[in-house]
């Protein structure tokens, strides 16, 4: 779909003059269910690298601090993970999806709902790897979670298909508008539970 007004731009080169294979090779997608292969954990990382190496894999584990946590799985990296991920958690399945990222080393990183489905055992885990991953790239987040647009630059919120507020999350409160109101019930929310 093209803009309606405006345009979009890669280093500014308009998308639409951007060969396809270079995009595919500088952009990164997580979604918000990674879908993994019924094959081993290592193997599914190589999906994002079809020629990474083991070494490779382990320092993408290292640089996400995610070592401890691939070690603790019944035969680590070698792991079996099933149709679909089913022998691991939503959450374990989401780290998996981040190191396959990750190994990428791609520009601009998309990830859609990509915290959603965390189990709270996992969240800090999960938390330290995308800050990793985030690092040093453009990123373009679809959340719900307000905790993640609270540490965002810059959070577009949209109401009813319509761009309505663009700010960071303090200039977006001091707005008082639908943010404002979204973080008062989200905050009221967490702190009956």
């Amino acid at each position: 779909m093209e803009p309606q007004q405006g345009g979009i731009l890669l280093g500014g080169v308009p998308v639409q003059d951007v060969p396809f294979e270079s995009l595919r090779r500088r952009v990164g997608y997580v979604p918000q269910e990674g879908f993994l292969h019924d094959a081993t954990v290592e193997e599914n990382v190589r999906y994002g690298l079809l020629e990474a190496s083991l070494e490779d894999i382990r320092q993408a584990f290292v640089d996400l601090e995610l070592l401890d946590w691939v070690r603790s799985l019944p035969d680590g990296s070698a792991t079996e993970v099933g149709e679909r991920g089913s022998r691991l958690s939503a959450g374990e399945r989401q780290l998996v999806a981040l190191v396959r990222a990750w190994i990428r080393d791609v520009d601009l990183l998309l990830l859609d709902e990509a915290t959603s489905a965390v189990d709270p055992a996992l969240e800090v885990s999960l938390r330290n790897a995308l800050n990793h991953l985030l690092e040093g790239r453009t990123s373009l987040t679809v959340a719900h979670r307000l905790s993640t647009a609270e540490a965002s630059d810059r959070v577009l919120v949209f109401d009813k298909g319509n761009l309505v507020e663009v700010g960071n999350h303090h200039e977006l409160l001091a707005m008082d508008g639908v943010y404002a109101r979204m973080h008062a019930d989200w905050v009221a929310g967490t702190a009956t539970v």
